[in-house]
């Protein structure tokens, strides 16, 4: 008896140990943020105070840093915790290409402001037709007769594609401009599946739908490589033509063959540097302190800054307020469909649900769709459409704005805009569709591992532990050839086309932005700012006032991953294992079978 009440005792105690523990924790949380947010804004009522003191002065300089997070397609609310993270623990600040091309449009007008550096170290902007949209905006800046000044250690083919649009290229005396074109490939694991016996069965319609080659063959198919060329001769063609322009030099200068490379490399006694600085590519050869020192006599000493006389983006951002984001008040919605459309409510349910509150919304007009998207689940991409339909229905108009790619299932979805646009460089098409069951029964027979059962029907029986039966492969066929036809009906539909004229454009083949206008896939070339134009024009609103559907917000999740890699590592490990457990074991009367779902994918 008496060891019971002790035990109720140490229990007792201990548990008002762990809340005593939380409440302290709690408190001691409270009050760091506390302190945090008074010192915060402590400093940035200083920090603005000095600026707009310095900012009254004029010949300044723009500096844009594309060493910080900048997003491609999202507008960033930046509320307190999000600054607040972002200055303490980040320190990295968060800009969307709208905050750029804002700035650089407002520094043109602005009399305190005499150019811009372009900071390209650690680039992350990948995505070709965002770079011809800032590269727009540098043009417009030049035309004002200020100066764009661009400085890197090395340039890959992205820096220097956005350095070429500069008045000067700046780069380390042991740097070099890396052109080398542009390429695409993939492994291919016929030989291996075959050694392992896994057994990969296709389905698909399309006869260039080349996503499923590296499980069928150990090499590219002379048709996939005929058109892959093509695509990436017409890329390369166009990003010539663009800095030969920029550069005013001949393209040969830019991209010389192997062979003139090599000799004039040669020249130069393998001074990657020099060979750039003669041929054209660049202006000067220099270090980043040679470059401060040019710029404090071109601009003058700032005292508080202790350099030139210059301002971050950030600091122009927020005194003159670019950063205003309509969120209940606006009258066109942006929502961004970017990267692979997956069914579920991790991505089709969300844009759907962004869509749907468009639909609902009696202030908002019109949508602008940005797609950058390789495709995806059929599901998901019919989830995505038949949301849209119904925006058609209560006559709010849809302009859908193509990213670097909009293929396959993101076709699907494009249909639905009244009009479509596209950048020149744009990969679109690929009207296909296919589907893989992976048999490793070979694999298993070969570990001693046999597996047999009893059942009503093969119908829908798809199982990775033993051979696909006739009648589910029978079914998936027709389900293909239903999901295909479905497709080609309705591009012929929504683009006005005979469906005798989509066949000759489907069979999963691939086009660029020119060529697909064309062919009647999209209606125009062109960038965010002529979206916003025609959607005016089809609203008939003079005054567009964007609403972003998808604003991204400081959370507690990215909190975490930011900070805590440990810790999320861990969760990874978890999450991988629970996925496992779901998606590939079943619990059956205790005994544990391999499944396996499938579905049709038209990436």
């Amino acid at each position: 008896m008496i060891k019971f009440f002790s035990l109720i005792k140490f229990f007792c105690c201990s548990l008002w140990s762990l809340i005593n523990f939380t409440r302290i924790l709690i408190i001691n949380i409270i009050f760091i943020l506390l302190v945090s947010i008074i010192f915060y804004y402590i400093h940035n009522i200083k920090h603005n105070k000095s600026i707009n003191r310095t900012f009254k002065k004029n010949n300044q300089v723009l500096e844009i840093n594309f060493e910080e997070n900048i997003n491609n397609d999202t507008v960033y609310k930046n509320g307190l915790l999000f600054n607040l993270f972002n200055k303490y623990i980040q320190k990295k600040k968060n800009y969307s290409i709208l905050d750029i091309v804002k700035s650089i449009n407002h520094a043109k007008k602005n009399r305190n402001i005499s150019g811009i550096i372009l900071r390209l170290n650690n680039f992350n902007i990948h995505d070709m037709s965002t770079l011809r949209y800032i590269g727009k905006y540098l043009n417009d800046f030049k035309k004002s007769g200020k100066k764009i000044y661009a400085i890197a250690d090395i340039y890959d083919q992205n820096q220097y594609y956005l350095a070429s649009f500069s008045n000067k290229i700046i780069m380390s005396p042991f740097g070099h401009v890396k052109l080398h074109g542009f390429e695409t490939g993939s492994f291919y694991y016929k030989n291996m599946l075959d050694r392992l016996k896994i057994k990969p069965n296709v389905f698909k319609i399309g006869k260039y739908k080349s996503a499923v080659e590296p499980l069928l063959r150990n090499n590219m198919s002379n048709y996939n490589k005929i058109i892959m060329q093509k695509l990436l001769n017409d890329l390369w063609d166009d990003y010539l033509t663009t800095i030969s322009n920029n550069r005013n030099i001949k393209p040969e200068k830019i991209f010389p063959s192997d062979e003139n490379f090599l000799l004039s490399l040669e020249k130069y006694h393998g001074d990657f540097a020099l060979f750039a600085l003669e041929n054209g590519l660049i202006d000067k050869i220099g270090t980043n302190s040679e470059f401060e020192i040019e710029m404090i006599k071109k601009f003058g000493w700032n005292n508080s800054k202790e350099t030139y006389n210059k301002i971050n983006l950030n600091d122009y951002i927020n005194i003159y307020k670019l950063n205003n984001i309509e969120e209940n008040n606006g009258n066109i919605a942006v929502i961004t469909v970017d990267g692979l459309m997956q069914y579920g409510k991790n991505t089709s349910k969300i844009i759907t649900g962004e869509i749907h509150n468009v639909y609902k919304n009696p202030n908002i007009k019109g949508l602008i769709l940005k797609v950058n998207s390789p495709g995806g689940d059929i599901m998901a991409a019919q989830d995505i459409y038949s949301e849209l339909k119904l925006l058609r229905k209560v006559h709010k108009p849809i302009v859908v704005l193509m990213g670097s790619m909009a293929t396959s299932g993101a076709y699907w979805i494009s249909t639905a805009g009244d009009y479509i646009i596209s950048d020149p460089t744009t990969i679109t098409g690929s009207i296909g569709i296919f589907s893989v069951v992976t048999d490793f029964s070979g694999f298993l027979e070969k570990l001693g591992i046999n597996k047999d059962v009893v059942n009503i029907s093969d119908r829908f029986r798809i199982v990775m532990s033993k051979k696909m039966p006739y009648v589910a492969k029978r079914i998936l066929k027709l389900s293909i050839q239903n999901g295909y036809e479905k497709f080609i009906n309705l591009v012929s539909q929504r683009r006005n086309k005979p469906i005798e004229e989509v066949k000759k454009i489907a069979n999963g083949i691939i086009f660029t932005g020119k060529d697909a206008i064309k062919h009647g896939l999209v209606d125009a070339l062109g960038d965010f700012d002529y979206a916003v134009l025609k959607i005016s024009q089809l609203t008939k609103i003079k005054h567009v006032k964007l609403q972003w559907e998808n604003i991204k917000t400081f959370n507690l999740l990215n909190f975490i991953i930011e900070s805590h890699s440990y810790i999320l590592s861990n969760i990874i490990k978890i999450y991988i294992k629970d996925f496992f457990k779901e998606n590939f074991l079943s619990l059956n009367n205790k005994n544990y079978s391999l499944k396996e779902t499938y579905s049709l994918y038209i990436i």
